[in-house]
């Protein structure tokens, strides 16, 4: 029995070692199913990531389309400013306009009015002098009458509107020379 046992232990050490163990292909089996397990979890984690890459993806493009629209609006009502920016210059030049033709006559008026008055203030006086000239002409026309009608009341020997002349005794102008005139004695020379 000895050498059947001892014969035997070597077997029997050989069978524990290898009956403890399992056998290559499960263990293959194990590592496979673990790698397939690690697959499918990151097949499932690269499908999440798509989805939310997927996701993201649609986002931005729906947040750049209203950021387009939004942009597109931002234009329409700057032109629609511009334009009213536009019709307002319009308007202001236009008032601008009016008020530079205003202000041309205005200062065109305001120098003609105190020129024309200044003017009706000189030709006035001329007015008045011609007029007083021309009446005193015509008062001088009558006064001439009048004094040739008394002249010759004074002097007639028929007045009509005087008392008959009486006897008065006149003077007599005896001319021994003629007058000198102040002319003729600057021409003369003084005697000493």
């Amino acid at each position: 029995m000895r050498k059947t046992w001892m014969s035997r232990a070597p077997w029997a050490a050989l069978m524990m070692l290898l009956g403890c163990q399992e056998p290559a292909d499960t263990r293959l089996v194990e590592m496979a199913r673990e790698s397939t397990a690690r697959q499918a979890e990151q097949n499932q984690q690269m499908a999440e990531l798509q989805q939310h890459v997927a996701e993201g993806a649609k986002r931005l493009i729906e947040a750049d389309a209203q950021a387009r629209q939004e942009l597109l609006q931002a234009q329409r009502e700057l032109q629609a400013d511009q334009a009213e920016v536009g019709r307002q210059r319009d308007a202001l030049e236009g008032e601008r306009r009016e008020i530079a033709r205003e202000r041309y006559w205005d200062s065109l008026l305001g120098a003609a009015i105190p020129t024309g008055a200044g003017l009706l203030a000189c030709l006035l006086p001329l007015l008045l002098c011609f007029w007083l000239l021309h009446t005193v002409r015509e008062k001088h026309a009558a006064d001439a009458e009048l004094a040739d009608l008394l002249v010759e009341e004074i002097v007639g020997d028929r007045p009509l509107l005087l008392p008959p002349p009486q006897n008065v005794p006149r003077l007599q102008y005896q001319a021994s020379e003629p007058p000198e005139t102040p002319a003729d004695q600057a021409r003369m020379p003084e005697s000493k």
